[in-house]
């Protein structure tokens, strides 16, 4: 296996959010990069333009869009040329950086430069500067790394099983060699073929954590380098479109988690409410009124975990469209390049986008069930609510009609007594007719006791029985109300226990599996 390689470049492809916090991120850390890591005197200068895809470099010309340079950096104290390029751009509503760094084919006299050892891509990523984690750019990022197995471009048996396995491993020490050893390695994923050449995929896109995206392609036909820097704009597209689409997925997974904990809170939540509601007997005031505390508290649980939802399912229909996008973008490039095989590039919409969408679906239709157990804890806490409130009214008429009842008894009693006792009176004044000719006579010494005045007679026997006859009266009328009430009473209760049945929602109810 060689220990040296031809011409090494390393591409990124950065991709940011315009809207984003930190809009001018890219154009800083790129300038940053330059000037520290580089030494290069120039300075990313932007211009922003109107359009969908927009060069944004301030003083472009037609036919050159980018930011050249030229800097040496140094191995062991010998000085290495390097050149590339910064080409800033705007995709619709993000940014979009493409960084070049390489040591050039030839020198100044037009000469094939030397070999150099694999220990020169360290150089092109000083300190781990250009990993995922140290540009910061929100929407992703891609590197690849291209090199030349040997000066002359050429190397035909590459096609060979064992020559395939060291091509592997070359691919592998360029990534390992690259990456600084305070950031960890990305896994491999795949290897195929592209324009001619072998090319290597690591990085994961389904593992969010320390996620980084490399490709290392081997150049072993000088037509690959062509049809690459001919379509390097398609390659920005796909780039540009996958990142998105990953970017996406990652954050679907922590909106995931989050409707997954509102789920279980949600089922906390329920558990202490329904065993709460006693289904044979009637709320106290105090719990109907933590009853209707929890209908203003459920809707905005409700909100909440709606939101949630809502946006996993966005994050659903980014995926969709972005991956329509990147098979447009295959199939463009495929009319372009007719004898191609690009099916390498194609994978990544066959099969990565198809279980990113295939995972939020499940989750979609897996999380549903927790709006359907909101609406119907709150349908029925409101019916038992509802319910509670009729029978206090109920209660309170009957109340009312009870006292109304007794009010009435009390005044037919009365009227009842004071019509004997006038009726006796009448009476009495007609058979004591003395009762108006007799004169009151006082006692005195010679008769200390007289008979009673036949007023007073009259009087005391009319008030006697029509005090008797009142509360007989009072009796009669309060035994009949007495029965009557306890009969409309027991029908009531039993309407009231037949519509006070309900089927709570079950708090424990099976819980949706987790994808």
């Amino acid at each position: 296996m060689p220990t040296k390689i031809y011409a090494p470049n390393v591409h990124l492809f950065a991709f940011h959010l315009k809207e984003n916090n930190h809009a001018k991120l890219l154009w800083e850390k790129c300038n940053y990069l330059l000037s520290q890591k580089f030494s290069v005197p120039k300075v990313l200068e932007i211009e922003e333009g109107e359009g969908y895809r927009v060069d944004l470099l301030k003083n472009k010309t037609d036919d050159d869009v980018s930011l050249q340079f030229n800097s040496t950096v140094y191995s062991n104290g010998k000085p290495l040329p390097i050149t590339g390029f910064a080409t800033p751009l705007r995709i619709n509503d993000s940014y979009v950086l493409t960084l070049n760094l390489r040591h050039p084919e030839f020198d100044e006299n037009q000469k094939k430069t030397n070999l150099v050892d694999l220990d020169f891509l360290k150089l092109l990523n000083p300190s781990g500067c250009l990993i995922p984690s140290e540009i910061g750019a929100c929407l992703g990022q891609t590197i690849l790394l291209t090199v030349w197995y040997t000066p002359d471009k050429q190397w035909l048996p590459w096609k060979l099983p064992q020559n395939r396995q060291k091509l592997r491993e070359l691919a592998d020490n360029c990534l390992k060699t690259f990456i600084s050893n305070n950031y960890p390695c990305p896994d491999f994923k795949q290897e195929g073929q592209l324009f001619g050449s072998p090319i290597f995929e690591y990085g994961i896109a389904a593992q969010e954590k320390d996620y980084c995206h490399v490709l290392v392609w081997v150049y072993c036909e000088s037509i690959t380098s062509e049809i690459f820097v001919d379509n390097y704009n398609n390659f920005v597209n796909l780039f540009f479109f996958s990142n998105k689409i990953v970017a996406a997925y990652h954050r679907s997974r922590k909106v995931s988690q989050a409707i997954k904990q509102n789920y279980q809170d949600i089922e906390n939540y329920l558990n202490g409410i329904f065993p709460k509601m006693p289904v044979d007997k009637n709320l106290s005031e105090a719990e109907l009124n933590q009853f209707k505390h929890y209908l203003k508290d459920i809707p905005q649980k409700y909100l909440l975990y709606s939101q949630l939802v809502r946006e996993l399912d966005q994050y659903h229909l980014i995926i969709k469209i972005n991956a329509q996008n990147y098979r447009r973008e295959i199939r463009d490039m495929q009319s372009q390049l007719p004898s191609e095989d690009i099916c390498f590039l194609s994978k990544f919409a066959n099969e990565d986008c198809y279980l990113f969408t295939e995972q939020i679906q499940a989750d979609l239709g897996y999380f549903q069930h927790g709006t359907a157990l909101l609406e119907k804890a709150m349908a029925a806490i409101q019916g038992r609510v509802i319910i509670e409130q009729a029978d206090s009214l109920r209660q309170k008429e009957e109340r009312d009609k009870l006292r109304e009842s007794k009010l009435q008894n009390t005044i037919q009693s009365l009227g009842v007594g004071i019509g004997v006792g006038t009726g006796v009176a009448g009476v009495f004044s007609q058979t004591f007719p003395l009762i108006k000719d007799k004169k009151w006579v006082l006692p005195d010494k010679e008769h200390p006791i007289l008979a009673p005045h036949p007023f007073l007679i009259s009087f005391s026997l009319s008030v006697a029985l029509g005090a008797f006859l009142g509360w007989l009266a009072w009796r009669y009328f309060k035994r009949h109300l007495d029965s009557r009430l306890a009969s409309e009473s027991s029908s009531t209760n039993n309407l009231v226990a037949i519509n006070s049945t309900i089927l709570p929602v079950s708090a424990n109810s099976q819980s949706p599996p987790v994808p």
